[in-house]
């Protein structure tokens, strides 16, 4: 039992909800989570090995015969049937590139994952921030209306003059309004972080970021690839096709073909049956005769202007996406030292909250202390409370600050905290 209790300590941690958890649901990441999928099945459907095809074609037909009774003897429809099987053995050419295409397609879909889940990380830490602060709102807004409040009963109490009392009385309403709207900032912020963040929970701790290759360089990258591929495709365009094809006629229905195209080296596999059968070739006071077997080579070459244009065109691209990666490395190198120095300014901003709140709690243990001898009033003691209040707040707003500081960097990198990763 004992065993059981133990297991059961060690292992609530882990079973309990991450304030993280409703992020996952959150329509943008399952929006970019659908885009995922999608593109990986666009791969998946890229790489294929092999396809299958089939074609049928159906004709009727009319003669004009002379002599008039030849035509009763001639078929009136023809048809076939075609199944080809393409084989992908190797990726090549069009192939290659269409397979390539895919693969970066997955990339992108995988950098823009992580970009919607690092910026939803983001906006769940500023919510649960808000909440946090939004909370010691409401309580430093009560302490303000009971301090307001015995400020008032203190005044009446020593027979304080007429203009006093006014002040005194609307230092109190003002208090209750500060106090409803912060009630009314507290359900704001309440409904921001609903789908977003569980305020139950306490936000996770947020590492250092390990800085990896910034989003946007990737992205870059990326586009440089896409830009040589294109190139690629536009040179080959220039080159020469040839077509080889191996044709095997075991009867007059019947075809097997063995195709293959320098453009894709794929090797294609077809049989075709049609009816009616090809007749043999009459050979006049000779016979007849019937092809039994076939073999095609073809080449074909097109030149144009618009092939040359669309060659000038592709390279100007790539050099395109290479100024667009230099510039993307020098813009990357100059906001990664400005995020890093507005998080060196809010860890420093943290150790003095950190400072004043220590400060406000001493004041507060001594002003307690005086109230016992007789040295300081209940009014002095809720000035005390409150200014521990205030810098709870502020130190709240710190830590926060720094969280998202941090989570800039987050979203800088494109890293995700354990919690939101699947």
């Amino acid at each position: 039992m004992v065993r059981l209790l133990a297991l059961g300590l060690l292992l609530a941690p882990a079973l309990a909800q991450s304030a993280l958890a409703p992020l996952l649901d959150h329509p943008l990441a399952r929006q970019a989570q659908a885009l995922l999928e999608a593109a990986r099945k666009a791969l998946e459907a890229q790489a294929a090995p092999l396809a299958l095809n089939a074609q049928g074609n159906y004709a009727r037909l009319g003669y004009e015969c002379t002599p008039l009774a030849l035509c009763q003897s001639l078929p009136e429809t023809a048809g076939s049937l075609t199944l080809s099987l393409v084989l992908t053995p190797f990726p090549f050419g069009e192939v290659a590139d269409g397979l390539e295409r895919a693969r970066l397609a997955l990339r992108r879909a995988e950098l823009g994952y992580r970009r919607a889940l690092a910026a939803l990380q983001l906006q769940a830490a500023s919510a649960h921030g808000r909440h946090r602060q939004a909370l010691l709102g409401v309580r430093l807004a009560e302490k303000g209306v009971e301090l307001s409040a015995l400020a008032l009963e203190a005044a009446r109490k020593r027979g304080a003059g007429p203009k006093e009392l006014r002040e005194a009385e609307l230092s109190l309403k003002e208090a209750e309004n500060r106090l409803e709207e912060a009630r009314r900032a507290l359900a704001l912020a309440e409904r921001a972080a609903e789908g977003l963040v569980d305020l139950k929970a306490p936000f996770p701790e947020v590492p250092p970021p390990k800085g990896t290759t910034p989003l946007s360089l990737e992205e870059a990258r990326l586009g440089l690839r896409e830009a040589e591929i294109a190139l690629g495709a536009a040179q080959r365009a220039l080159l020469p096709t040839l077509q080889g094809s191996l044709l095997l006629y075991p009867s007059g229905n019947d075809t097997l073909a063995l195709s293959l195209s320098s453009k894709t080296l794929q090797p294609t596999l077809s049989y075709t049956r049609q009816d009616p059968a090809r007749p043999p070739t009459a050979v006049p006071n000779a016979g007849s005769y019937r092809t039994a077997e076939e073999l095609r080579l073809s080449l074909s070459l097109t030149l144009s202007p618009g092939l040359l244009a669309a060659l000038e065109a592709s390279e100007a691209q790539k050099r395109a996406a290479e100024e667009a990666l230099r510039a993307a490395e020098l813009q990357a190198a100059l906001q990664e030292e400005g995020l890093k120095n507005a998080l060196k300014g809010a860890e420093a901003t943290l150790e003095l909250a950190r400072l004043k709140k220590a400060s406000a709690a001493k004041a507060l243990e001594e002003a307690r202390k005086r109230l016992e001898l007789g040295l300081e009033s209940p009014l002095g003691v809720l000035q005390a409370e409150l200014g521990l209040l205030q810098a709870e707040l502020a130190l709240v707003q710190a830590e926060y600050a720094v969280k998202e500081r941090l989570l800039e960097l987050y979203q800088f990198y494109g890293e995700l905290l354990p919690e939101v990763t699947e």
